[in-house]
């Protein structure tokens, strides 16, 4: 064979081999579907794809913890519905409830809706997560943001409802013969003009060593230390007219079940070296005389009176709703509580604290709606609990309050399930422009690495032909090589 049939054979050999790695290649991006599988490809687009693959990763991961804080959202939202369908039927027992007919059956029926109520906040629950009973504020990772070569997280900030929140307040206590009032739990307090010197005299919450007590003020300043006799005082009121005109007064709402002779003892502080007194009494009536109930200096139990020592008590002909007043007989003096025991004389140490309070009849309402206190209160009060006040004897023998509660309720419901309905929104958002991100990165990907099948398959049929035609030339070159030796022989 000479030089020159040599050369053509492996020119032949050589396009050969290079339509068939050319076929190769195109086939390898038709089987894989991807014209840039590793970075020998295209280093600089396999170095994208790969970054962009981990962002649509992170990102389908945020779209999965979306669904996640919109099923707690949405779990929340039907518990909400169904509290206020409870609210509606505690409307429906007010009418009955103010007759005061069957009001024992009235209990049984408004203790099953406070159950059904807690149980339903309980159960509002998505994937361990009850957005009714939770306290503070959790965080939800709800998108990313790319920022050169790192990212930060955006987040969504969750308030919790606090539904079960429990404002800790002991309240006031009715027992059979005995009840007791903490001196701060009042229903209303009224100021009074001094007879002598003519400033505002009224009773207000101690503070410093004095907290838990209600302190006489005179004009804004605690008068409680002042350096005064009760000869030099200029509020020093005896007479029960004077008492009525010039003494500041604090009121609690009582209910009284068993009528008798009620010793009254009086825990609190005097100033005065013999000690100072109030005044008691019910429904605008003093009962403790000129002589009131005197307090101990540096503190302890008033239980006697301070003009004759006599043991002091009142007496309470029948059973009924009460208003019991309190008021101050002489300046200087602080009351942390009162104590009434049915037919018991007897007289506490100086060392025995005051008896825990508890609720009149089942229910703290007048400590929630007091005109000066009872908004701060009962933003302290969790809904459940504001709830319970309300059952039907609290509604009998205080309606208006009573009402004024379930609104509370009704409106703080409605202003949580807004603040679930704006989440809501925003959550459907982002979840919109994940999936936009999601799909145009997704698209990007594929521009850049992804193989044009038809593009591919046309470019496989002239390979094809290619290999045919460089097969076809190498065996033309082949016979023509043997049709020479042929000559030869």
């Amino acid at each position: 064979m000479g030089l020159g049939n040599i050369s053509s054979v492996q020119t032949a050999l050589r396009t050969l081999r290079a339509v068939q790695s050319a076929g190769e290649d195109v086939r390898a991006q038709i089987s894989t579907g991807l014209k840039v599988r590793g970075a020998n490809d295209n280093p600089a687009f396999f170095l994208v794809s790969q970054k962009t693959r981990s962002d649509v990763t992170v990102l389908s991961g945020l779209r999965e913890n979306l669904t996640v804080v919109e099923g707690a959202i949405g779990a929340a939202n039907a518990g909400i519905e169904e509290l206020n369908r409870l609210v509606e039927q505690i409307y429906d027992l007010v009418p009955t409830a103010q007759t005061g007919i069957a009001i024992e059956e009235q209990d049984i029926v408004f203790g099953e809706i406070l159950k059904q109520f807690r149980d339903t906040i309980n159960a509002s629950s998505f994937q361990g997560t009850n957005l009714l009973t939770q306290s503070d504020i959790s965080t939800s990772v709800i998108g990313l943001d790319r920022s050169g070569s790192g990212f930060d997280f955006r987040t969504l900030s969750l308030a919790g409802g606090d539904f079960l929140r429990d404002s800790f307040f002991d309240g006031l206590e009715e027992l059979d013969g005995e009840f007791v009032i903490n001196a701060e739990n009042f229903t209303s307090r009224e100021t009074a003009i001094g007879r002598g010197d003519g400033l505002v005299n009224e009773w207000v919450a101690g503070t410093g060593a004095l907290e838990g007590f209600m302190v006489w003020e005179e004009d804004g300043v605690d008068d409680f230390f002042a350096d005064a006799s009760p000869g030099s005082r200029t509020d020093l009121y005896r007479d029960p007219s004077d008492v009525l005109a010039y003494a500041p007064r604090i009121d609690y709402r009582v209910q009284v079940n068993t009528p008798g002779r009620y010793y009254v003892n009086v825990r609190g502080i005097g100033v005065a070296p013999a000690g100072d007194s109030i005044h008691v009494g019910f429904d605008g009536n003093v009962l403790t005389g000129t002589g009131g109930v005197q307090i101990p200096n540096g503190g302890g139990w008033g239980t006697r009176d301070t003009l004759s020592g006599a043991r002091v008590f009142v007496d309470i002909a029948a059973p009924g709703i009460y208003t019991l007043n309190i008021w101050g007989r002489e300046d200087g003096t602080a009351i942390d509580g009162i104590q009434f025991i049915e037919g018991d004389p007897s007289e506490p140490s100086a060392a025995t604290p005051l008896p825990p309070p508890t609720p009149i009849s089942g229910s703290d309402l007048p400590y929630f709606t007091d005109a000066e206190f009872g908004a701060e209160r009962r933003a302290s009060a969790g809904i459940y609990e504001l709830l319970t006040l309300v059952n039907p004897s609290a509604i009998r023998l205080a309606p208006e309050d009573s009402m004024q509660i379930i609104e509370e309720v009704r409106s703080r419901l409605s202003i949580y399930q807004s603040q679930l309905g704006a989440y809501d929104r925003l959550i459907d958002r982002q979840d919109t422009y994940l999936r936009d991100l999601t799909g145009g990165l997704d698209l990007a990907v594929s521009a850049l690495v992804e193989a044009d099948l038809e593009e591919a398959s046309s470019r496989l049929q002239a390979v094809q032909v290619q290999e045919q035609l460089a097969l076809q030339n190498l065996g033309i070159i082949n016979r023509s090589q043997s049709q020479i030796l042929t000559l030869f022989n």
